[in-house]
């Protein structure tokens, strides 16, 4: 596991659209941690720090971290926890609401660990196309057991070749709880588009006969006036 990162926060009283919005007028964000165990508590946090701390639209490529939760810092309360979701401004970015997610060090938990893809596939080298199908997979363990992240070494992969979620290496605490026959990583042959060529090459001449057709139409439409029998001449 990666050295543990301590965030410090604030009890707070009060919910709603009012309170949070003063919050922010402070450059503080409101938060939550909750868990297994653990009764819910409204807290604050600095903006400032949050917001180098956890990058925008990074949220999803981040490794699994644990954090040290340090709530009241004169009362001296600490908790583990992990970050289970964070609301984003969807103009500007910036961070509205936190929840973290307490965690007892002494039971298993349920994480999504991000898998990373290492090398240059000697595949793709040879032109191939490499899919990265699986961005990250459950796991299930206790919480200083879970890796940060997984990765896979796809240098020696060649054209055709594949890695499934069976075939990751993770240590004998973890459980994968993603379908061990998921698609992880492949590596597929190029494609090539061939060009069918146009059937009835002779359709365009046909197409310019028809114009030509249709102006003799007039003429023969006239022919009829042109037969009347002058009025006999009594």
């Amino acid at each position: 596991m990666s050295q543990t990162i301590t965030i410090t926060a604030t009890s707070r009283e009060g919910a709603g659209k009012g309170v949070n919005r003063k919050l922010r007028a402070q450059g503080l964000i409101p938060a939550v941690v909750y868990g297994h165990h653990y009764d819910a508590l409204s807290l604050s946090v600095n903006a400032t720090e949050m917001d180098k701390l956890f990058r925008p639209g990074h949220e999803d490529m981040q490794d699994y971290q644990l954090y040290k939760l340090i709530v009241n810092a004169a009362d001296e309360k600490e908790t583990m926890v992990v970050i289970k979701d964070i609301q984003r401004d969807p103009i500007k970015d910036r961070i509205r609401h936190i929840d973290f997610f307490a965690v007892r060090m002494d039971e298993k938990i349920i994480a999504p660990v991000h898998v990373r893809i290492m090398g240059k596939a000697i595949g793709v080298k040879n032109g191939g196309i490499l899919r990265h199908l699986l961005h990250e997979i459950k796991v299930k363990s206790l919480p200083a057991d879970v890796p940060p992240h997984i990765d896979i070494d796809v240098t020696a992969m060649e054209i055709g070749d594949s890695v499934h979620v069976k075939d990751l290496h993770v240590p004998a605490s973890v459980q994968i709880l993603t379908d061990a026959e998921a698609g992880v990583v492949n590596i597929m042959a190029p494609i090539v588009a061939k060009e069918e060529k146009t059937e009835g090459e002779g359709a365009p001449a046909a197409a310019a006969a028809k114009p030509a057709a249709a102006k003799a139409a007039p003429a023969a439409a006239a022919k009829p006036a042109a037969a009347k029998a002058a009025p006999a001449k009594k």
